[in-house]
C-alpha cells in the first residue's frame, strides 16, 4: 500500500500584505521563515533589476505549495528581497 505524503500547514501570507515593506536582517531568514510555515520555496535572483531606492539588485522568492512543484496554478506567494535595505516585500 502506497503512503501518502501528510499535509503540512498553510503559510499563513495574510500576514504579509502586498506591496507592504517589512524588515528583515537576511534573504536566508526570510526563506527560513516561510520554509518553517511549511511551503516549497524556490528563491530566484535576478540580476539586472535594481532596487530603486539603493540600486542593489533584488532577489525574487516565489513561495508555491511542494505537492506538485512548478506547475501553474501553485504559485501562492511572491515576494521580494534587498539585501542593501534589509527589506522585503510581498508583491504578489
Amino acid at each position: 500500500m502506497a503512503v501518502l505524503p501528510t499535509a503540512k500547514p498553510a503559510l499563513d501570507l495574510a500576514s504579509h500584505k502586498p506591496f507592504q515593506e517589512f524588515r528583515v536582517a537576511t534573504l536566508d531568514e526570510l526563506v527560513k521563515t516561510l520554509e518553517t510555515a511549511g511551503q516549497g520555496i524556490d528563491v530566484l535572483a535576478i540580476k539586472g533589476v535594481p532596487h530603486l531606492v539603493c540600486g542593489k539588485p533584488l532577489a525574487n522568492i516565489l513561495v508555491q505549495t511542494d505537492a506538485v512543484k512548478h506547475v501553474p496554478g501553485d504559485l501562492l506567494a511572491i515576494y521580494q528581497y534587498c539585501e542593501g535595505c534589509k527589506v522585503a516585500v510581498r508583491v504578489l
